[in-house]
C-alpha cells in the first residue's frame, strides 16, 4: 500500500523561517538559505503560489530589518517563480513585487536588480515592461533624486502621468530652468516620438507642463515667450518651438501599415514637411544647439525612418557631412549627451 504524499502547508513552512529573521540579531543568512531550498522545493513540486508567497513574507521581512542583499535576492527569485509559473501581471501580483522595491534602499544594486527582474517578467505583455509598474519606478527613483533611472521608467511607462511627471523632474533636473531648457525639453518629447507607434499623449502631456513650468512667474525663462498661435506657444528658443511643431507633425503621419510610396503620395507628403521642419529648424538652431548633437540626431533619424517610412541615408553620407563641415568651418567633434553643456 503506498504512502500518501502529505501536501505543504503555509503555516508550517513559514514560521520557521520567519523566526530566523525575528531573531536579535536577525539570522539573516540562515533564513535566506532555509526560504529558498524550502521554495525550490515548493517550485519543483507544483505549489508555485505557496512558494511565491513564502517568498514576499521572507524578503519584506529582512528588508524591514535592513537586510538588503538578503531581502532583494529573494524578491528576485519570487518574481523569477512568479514568471516560471505564469503569474500574470494584476494589481495583485504588481503590487506584491512594488511592495518589496518600496522597502528596498537606493543605494547599492539592491533595488536595481529587484527592478530589472521585475519589469522582466511583466514584459510579457509589453515589452517595455508593464507600464503601471514602469510608472511605479520612475516615481520610486524620482522621490530618491536618482533622476537617470527615473527618466527611462516614465519614458517606458509611457502614460499621461508619465508625460506630466518626466515633465517636473526635467525641469527640476535643469535647475528650474536655470540651464538650457531645450535640451531637457528634447529628452521628455523625442523618446515618446520615436516610439512604435508614436506616443503622442504622453508627448503633449510632458510639452504642457514643461511650458506651464518654464512660464512661471518664479522661473528665470518666463520672458521668453513672445505668444500663441494655433495652439504653438512660440518662444525665443528654436529647440521649442521645434519639438511643439514636431509633435503637431507626426500626427499626421501615415497610418501604421501604409507603405513608403502611400506615405509620400505624388508630392512628399507629410514626410516632406517633417523633413522641411527638420532642416529649418537645425538651420535655425546651428551647429552648437540642441538639434545639432549626436544623441538628437539619431532619435530625429529614427523618426524619420520609423514613423514617415523616409529610407535611411546612404553609407557613406555621415563621411561626406563630416568633409562639407570640415570645409565651410563646421565642427566636427562630436556632442556630449542631451542636455549636456
Amino acid at each position: 500500500m503506498s504512502r500518501r504524499t502529505r501536501e505543504p502547508k503555509l503555516d508550517a513552512l513559514l514560521p520557521p523561517i520567519l523566526s530566523l529573521i525575528e531573531q536579535d540579531p536577525p539570522n539573516a543568512y540562515s533564513a535566506h538559505q532555509k526560504a529558498l531550498t524550502t521554495t525550490a522545493r515548493l517550485a519543483k513540486s507544483g505549489h508555485g503560489a505557496m512558494a511565491v508567497e513564502i517568498l514576499s513574507a521572507a524578503a519584506r521581512e529582512l528588508l524591514k530589518r535592513g537586510e538588503a542583499a538578503s531581502g532583494s535576492e529573494l524578491g528576485v527569485r519570487m518574481v523569477e517563480i512568479m514568471g516560471e509559473t505564469g503569474v500574470e501581471v494584476s494589481d495583485q501580483s504588481r503590487a506584491t513585487v512594488t511592495q518589496l522595491l518600496a522597502l528596498t534602499p537606493p543605494a547599492g544594486p539592491w533595488r536595481k536588480k529587484l527592478a530589472d527582474a521585475a519589469v522582466k517578467w511583466s514584459a510579457r505583455a509589453c515589452p517595455a515592461g508593464d507600464p503601471s509598474l514602469n510608472q511605479y519606478l520612475g516615481e520610486l527613483n524620482y522621490k530618491d533624486r536618482l533622476f537617470e533611472p527615473a527618466e527611462q521608467y516614465l519614458l517606458n511607462a509611457g502614460k499621461r502621468d508619465s508625460g506630466t511627471l518626466l515633465a517636473d523632474m526635467l525641469f527640476e533636473w535643469g535647475g528650474k530652468g536655470a540651464e538650457d531648457p531645450g535640451a531637457y525639453a528634447a529628452r521628455g518629447v523625442l523618446p515618446f516620438l520615436a516610439m512604435s507607434p508614436p506616443n503622442i499623449l504622453a508627448a503633449t502631456s510632458f510639452l504642457q507642463r514643461y511650458l506651464s513650468l518654464l512660464s512661471s512667474p518664479s522661473s528665470p525663462q518666463k520672458d521668453i515667450f513672445i505668444l500663441t498661435a494655433q495652439g504653438v506657444q512660440l518662444t525665443t528658443s528654436p529647440t521649442l518651438n521645434f519639438l511643439q511643431l514636431a509633435v503637431l507633425t507626426v500626427q499626421r503621419a501615415p497610418a501604421p501599415g501604409a507603405s513608403a510610396v502611400q506615405a509620400r503620395g505624388m508630392d512628399g507628403g507629410v514626410a516632406r514637411d517633417w523633413q522641411q521642419l527638420v532642416g529649418r529648424y537645425r538651420r535655425i538652431a546651428g551647429n552648437d544647439g540642441v538639434l545639432a548633437q549626436k544623441e538628437v540626431l539619431e532619435v530625429l533619424d529614427a523618426i524619420s525612418t520609423g514613423v514617415f517610412l523616409i529610407p535611411p541615408p546612404r553609407g557613406g553620407n555621415d563621411m561626406l557631412q563630416s568633409l562639407m563641415g570640415s570645409l565651410f568651418g563646421g565642427g566636427g567633434g562630436g556632442m556630449g549627451a542631451i542636455g549636456a553643456r
